[in-house]
């Protein structure tokens, strides 16, 4: 998972500061969200990071579209989801041009195709613990190191920090014993369990309020 955690921070860095500075001066343009899925997951992913100011939240409530489009892509193969989602992550914006100034009149597009970044409701994990653990294990050591990418030359962020040790807690308590009791026998079922996983929970909600259910229950 390190690769696509450093192509999904990469990908979403590649904009720089001038056109997060831009999308903040330009006045709304009148452009439209693709009916295209990969086109607009791409289009909502990059605008979502744009205005987020360069925010490590932003950027992991971001990753939802990344999660989402992959899902789709991965439906007939849903054990290469962590692949995928490299692959996803390195693509380009398909509008980099006019990215900057079209994403104000984007985002409330995308909010309405994709409802669920923009829930705030109360998530609901798995009610079998292994499968909660490992699920909740898998998103924030995916966040975690997203965070850990942006700040390798700065320091921990309080959002790096939040997530690492929830994902530390959570590592600890996925013992060798739970692994074999819920049939995963060697490392390769267990890289794959881990992209089952993070795909099964991404679609649970707002990836911020799924991470507060992963606090509330760990």
């Amino acid at each position: 998972m390190s690769r696509a955690i450093v192509a999904l921070f990469g990908a979403a860095m590649a904009l720089g500061a001038s056109p997060m500075a831009a999308a903040q001066q330009a006045p709304a343009r009148a452009a439209r969200l693709a009916a295209d899925p990969q086109e607009a997951g791409l289009t909502c992913f990059y605008a979502a990071v744009v205005t987020g100011g360069g925010k490590t939240e932003a950027l992991a409530e971001a990753s939802w579209f990344l999660f989402d489009l992959t899902r789709q892509q991965t439906e007939g193969a849903p054990e290469t989801f962590a692949e995928k989602l490299e692959a996803t992550a390195s693509l380009p914006p398909p509008n980099l041009d006019t990215l900057a100034a079209d994403a104000p009149a984007l985002l409330p597009q995308c909010a309405s195709r994709y409802p669920l970044i923009s829930s705030k409701r109360v998530v609901t994990l798995p009610s079998d613990a292994f499968a909660r653990d490992m699920q909740c294990f898998a998103l924030t050591s995916y966040l975690a190191g997203m965070a850990e990418s942006e700040l390798e030359d700065s320091g921990e962020s309080p959002f790096g920090k939040r997530v690492a040790a929830l994902a530390d807690r959570l590592a600890a308590g996925l013992s060798e014993e739970r692994a074999k009791a819920a049939g995963i026998a060697d490392e390769a079922a267990m890289i794959r369990q881990f992209s089952l996983a993070l795909r099964d929970i991404s679609p649970l909600g707002n990836p911020m309020k799924v991470l507060e259910a992963c606090e509330a229950v760990n």
